[in-house]
């Protein structure tokens, strides 16, 4: 098996699951993810923020296409932009429909 991401709201509920998780499979806890699928994260729980990086990625694709002296500009997403599970589809109906 790969790595598992575990997310949710409550902790208790998190080490619930790792507890039946570790019952059924020969299980690693690594404690509080940094980085996943080529990404970096790093929160800052004061402001209840989450932020992505690839920056690593990027620059192996620069340096793949001969591209590391280029001017970088930086393009920031349309603030403000919230995520919510009210944004999750709901139905397969739904999941049907944006496929």
């Amino acid at each position: 098996m790969d790595d598992m991401l575990i997310v949710a709201r409550n902790k208790t509920h998190i080490q619930k699951l790792k507890v039946q998780l570790k019952k059924e499979f020969d299980m690693k806890d690594l404690g509080e993810a940094k980085k996943i699928l080529g990404m970096e994260i790093t929160r800052d729980r004061g402001s209840s923020k989450l932020c992505l990086s690839q920056e690593n990625y990027v620059l192996k694709v620069l340096e793949r296409f001969i591209m590391t002296e280029v001017r970088p500009i930086i393009t920031l997403l349309a603030g403000p932009f919230k995520l919510s599970s009210k944004q999750c589809l709901h139905s397969s109906k739904e999941e049907e429909e944006i496929s």
